[in-house]
């Protein structure tokens, strides 16, 4: 715990606008007191952020943080994976389900510096459960009365509901879709869909999500059914309605659910995802996702659009999309600390997209310091 710290020398870049300025940033007991040039505190420690940018805390709006049963693939470590990796903010995409998710929260809620909130995963267990089952074995590992009086209970926590419809998680999908969009409307919540390979088909998938809604996986190129690109190299009609009304077309990049040809494909048509996560958890944490930034760099290094815009698409859209508390867009004084001190390294960086395809990228995002009240947290080296 820091009763004073200065971050001195950095630039602060909007992730509204892009203006950048030089400034230091004086942070006494947890709050941002003063932000001005040469800034001198006597007693603070100081953290030198010279050639690096600070900007607001980076959000992930998809990862999974949340215990798993033995066997099963393993959460993240909210402060070695997120904290220090440059995320302040984060959303567990619906990990566990009403049988499980109160033990969640004894695990992480009190004893983490991650500001996060929650999915509810309308099935029992939440994703997977006991080894060698799926999400949705049958119609009764949907207990409506349990994900009611769990979702209730925790609503101020919850951002909403949440299924995957996969063939490989679900039994049928059409079944789950239309009990996730009943108990969505029953309880006024927001839904988000994991469903990259499902046969259900986009078309017939958006018929189902209404304003608030998440898409998530949108840009995964597995399934030509649920692509947003037809044929011939256009968006479909379905997804330019669905966005019209208000469906949020996340890019929660995933193990299995980012393409850069189908990214390409969507941009080339001028479709950009409306959110950018990265659905970090243990079974691709050492890749192909690593962390937030390395997604922010394949992004930026597809799309060639500015830092800002990126940033703004992974922080700020989803907070206004999705109606996300306790978040601060611009640093200011008077605010709680929460902000990312990075640079952005020049070279040659090659990465893999979800289909093993390899691209170098001339820029890359690196993490330096994330600011949280009066902890500083020192980022790891990533790949």
């Amino acid at each position: 715990m820091l009763g004073k710290y200065i971050i001195k020398n950095g630039t602060l870049m909007s992730i509204m606008d892009g203006a950048e300025k030089k400034a230091d940033i004086l942070v006494e007991d947890g709050k941002v007191t003063r932000i001005a040039e040469n800034i001198e505190a006597p007693g603070a420690e100081v953290f030198n952020a010279g050639g690096m940018y600070v900007t607001v805390g980076w959000l992930d709006a998809h990862c999974h943080f949340a215990n798993f049963a033995p066997g099963e693939r393993g959460g993240i470590n909210p402060e070695d994976d997120l904290l220090k990796q440059g995320v302040t903010y984060a959303l567990d995409l619906g990990s566990l389900g009403p049988e499980n998710y109160e033990d969640y929260r004894k695990h992480v809620l009190y004893r983490t510096d991650l500001k996060f909130m929650s999915y509810l995963n309308i099935s029992r267990r939440g994703c997977g459960g006991t080894v060698n089952r799926t999400d949705f074995d049958s119609a009764e590992d949907i207990d409506r009365e349990a994900v009611i009086a769990m979702a209730n209970k925790y609503r101020d926590e919850l951002v909403g509901l949440k299924a995957r419809i996969d063939d490989k998680f679900c039994f049928d999908p059409e079944y789950v879709m239309g009990e996730l969009r009943s108990l969505a409307d029953e309880l006024d919540m927001k839904i988000a869909v994991h469903a990259p390979r499902s046969r259900i088909g986009i078309e017939k998938l958006l018929t189902y999500m209404k304003e608030g809604d998440v898409l998530c996986h949108t840009l995964a190129g597995n399934s030509d059914v649920m692509k947003v690109v037809d044929d011939n190299g256009q968006i479909k009609s379905c997804v330019l309605e669905a966005r019209d009304r208000g469906v949020i077309f996340d890019l929660s990049h995933g193990t299995n659910a980012y393409s850069y040809e189908t990214a390409e494909a969507a941009w080339k048509a001028g479709f950009f995802v409306d959110t950018i996560s990265s659905d970090l958890h243990g079974g691709n944490l050492h890749g192909p996702v690593f962390s937030l930034g390395v997604v922010m760099t394949k992004v930026r290094g597809l799309t060639g659009k500015p830092w800002y815009w990126i940033l703004n698409k992974t922080i700020a859209e989803p907070v206004r999309l999705q109606h996300l508390k306790g978040k601060e867009l611009e640093i200011r004084e008077g605010m709680d600390a929460d902000f990312t001190v990075f640079r952005v390294d020049n070279g040659e960086f090659e990465y893999l997209d979800s289909k093993k395809e390899t691209r170098v990228f001339k820029e890359k995002l690196s993490p330096v310091y994330s600011c949280v009240g009066e902890k500083v947290f020192v980022c790891r080296e990533e790949q």
